[in-house]
Formats: structure tokens, C-alpha cells, sequence
């Protein structure tokens, strides 16, 4: 019998200690946790909705919208320019060229006149 209790006793005790230490995570949380996410999550939509006022009328669309132009215009000039080297030079000579410009504007150029 008093294996039982003990047995029993020690059972119970476990039990009792697992539940006041959920317990105290739980209170943690919802008393210290939650509202810091909470404040937190309230500065950045704070933050991110001064950020968008601070762009004003400009606006990131239409930042966007000029970058899709100016992108039309370059793919139109390239093809211009494809299709005057056909007539005119050698199309495969311009690419080469091209590629060794990496990106400088004057180099490019110059391939396109002389090819």
C-alpha cells in the first residue's frame, strides 16, 4: 500500500509541476510576449506607412511605368539596330562586340556605327 501512495504521490506531484510550469509559460506569453509582438507589429505598419507618405505623387507604380518605357525604347533601338546591321554589316560581329563592352554606353555605340 504504501508503494501505491508513493508510486501515486510522485505521479500526482509530476503532474501538478508540469501544470504550474505551463502555466507560467502561459502567463509569460500572454502578460510579456504578446504585446511586444503586438507593439512591434504596430511600429512597422507605423514605419512602412510613413514611408509610402514620404514618396508622395510620385509613387513606386510610376517609377515602375518608366522603367517598363525606357526598357521598350532600348529593346525598339536594339532592334533598329539589328536590322540596319543586316543590311549593313555583320550582325554576329555586332553581338560579339557588344559583349566586350560590358554595359559601356560610348563602346556600344561604336559598335553599332562601325558594324
Amino acid at each position: 500500500m504504501d508503494i501505491l501512495r508513493n508510486l501515486f504521490g510522485t505521479l500526482t506531484s509530476g503532474i501538478v509541476r508540469l501544470i504550474v510550469g505551463v502555466g507560467i509559460l502561459a502567463a509569460a506569453y500572454f502578460f510579456i510576449v504578446k504585446p511586444v509582438l503586438h507593439s512591434a507589429d504596430e511600429a512597422i505598419k507605423n514605419t512602412n506607412s510613413s514611408f509610402e507618405k514620404s514618396f508622395g505623387g510620385t509613387g513606386l507604380g510610376d517609377i515602375g511605368k518608366t522603367i517598363e518605357d525606357v526598357n521598350k525604347r532600348v529593346e525598339r533601338e536594339i532592334r533598329r539596330s539589328f536590322h540596319a546591321a543586316e543590311k549593313n554589316g555583320d550582325p554576329k560581329r555586332l553581338v560579339r562586340c557588344i559583349e566586350r563592352a560590358h554595359g559601356n554606353v560610348h563602346h556600344i555605340q561604336r559598335c553599332t556605327v562601325k558594324f
